[in-house]
């Protein structure tokens, strides 16, 4: 088993990476992680930047955070863990209510749709009112290091105003097995009304030509990207009520959608947080619907306001942005700072 380890301290974040075998015990890498942002100018075919400041610190700057996590770990850590105990993995597609309820023994199981078909067992489809662009890869730092404002081990959030929006970027160090040349990893996100006028492959050209300069302008190359590119075009889970499960069933996919990938949190950490609180729900005897929608809801709420401020009043947030960056990520961002751990 692979782990991670965090340590926040006053200014800076310690994280380490080691490999768990039986009693063995082996390092994998460690690091420091601080996480300043800038606006991203662009200029002619290259990209300057604006004044550095904290992105989730607001004006004391003393309390970094960052957290980085692969699906493919997540369910590898399930699935080690789970051999442990009484726990089945099943490697069927369900394809109905009742053919879910047919793998359990019990009389009255809870049926968890954790799929992306709102319908499968029983619940309704309603069309998303926005939509997330995505562009990520990893990349290889020069030889002769990175540029400004990216610092070694120091996780940097360029955005960009571009068309009335404003695109939210996150640049991290990164090291995975997967990609052992890849030294960072790079990803934007833009938010888009779901009725509104766009050209979706053009969209995802801009973006993928975006994160590709803005690496370039801090001393990054793309790491083979015609294989290590992703790109999305994904619904935006509601960021208002979310409309509660049927009796005896949990919609999970429901409550932990990425509202706005890398605004404050992905579908991955929500998914991993709805989850613990879902599950210590049952153990508990609680409703599992109530607490994670309950314990996610902060989350929703500031994924709004940040939809707000780089959708609604993109032009006003870059002007603060480039004037006191810190001052600009004081609310919502350093009132969440502590959401994905403290919802646990």
């Amino acid at each position: 088993m692979r782990l991670i380890g965090l340590d926040p301290g006053l200014r800076l974040t310690g994280w380490g990476v080691i490999d768990v075998a039986g009693n063995r015990l082996r390092h994998v890498a460690h690091g420091v992680v601080k996480v300043p942002a800038a606006m991203a100018i662009q200029s002619g075919s290259s990209y300057r930047f604006g004044r550095r400041g904290q992105w989730q610190n607001g004006l004391s700057a003393n309390r970094p955070i960052a957290y980085g996590v692969r699906n493919s770990r997540v369910v590898g850590g399930m699935r080690e863990l789970a051999s442990k105990l009484p726990i089945e993995f099943v490697d069927e597609r369900v394809e109905s209510a009742s053919h879910l309820r047919s793998f359990s023994s019990g009389r009255h199981p809870l049926l968890v749709n954790a799929t992306t078909l709102p319908t499968l067992i029983g619940g309704q489809a309603q069309p998303p009112k926005r939509m997330v662009f995505g562009a990520q890869v990893p990349f290889i730092a020069a030889d002769r290091g990175v540029s400004y404002p990216l610092e070694a081990e120091t996780a940097f959030a360029p955005v960009v105003r571009r068309g009335g929006t404003i695109d939210v970027g996150y640049f991290t160090p990164f090291r995975d097995p997967l990609s052992p040349r890849s030294t960072w990893y790079g990803i934007y996100a833009r938010v888009v009304d779901r009725n509104a006028a766009f050209n979706k492959d053009a969209e995802l050209r801009i973006m993928t030509e975006q994160l590709f300069g803005v690496g370039e302008a801090m001393g990054l190359t793309p790491d083979d990207p015609e294989e290590t590119l992703g790109r999305a075009f994904v619904p935006a889970s509601p960021w208002g009520t979310v409309a509660p499960s049927a009796p005896g069933t949990l919609e999970l996919k429901r409550h932990y959608s990425g509202g706005a990938p890398v605004f404050y949190a992905d579908g991955m950490i929500m998914s991993m947080v709805g989850g613990v609180v879902g599950a210590e729900a049952v153990i508990h005897g609680v409703n599992p619907d109530d607490a994670i929608r309950r314990a996610l809801r902060p989350w929703r709420r500031h994924n709004g306001l940040w939809y707000i401020e780089t959708n609604k009043m993109p032009f006003v947030s870059d002007m603060l942005m480039r004037a006191n960056p810190a001052a600009a990520m004081a609310y919502p961002h350093t009132v969440g700072l502590d959401l994905w751990a403290s919802a646990a």
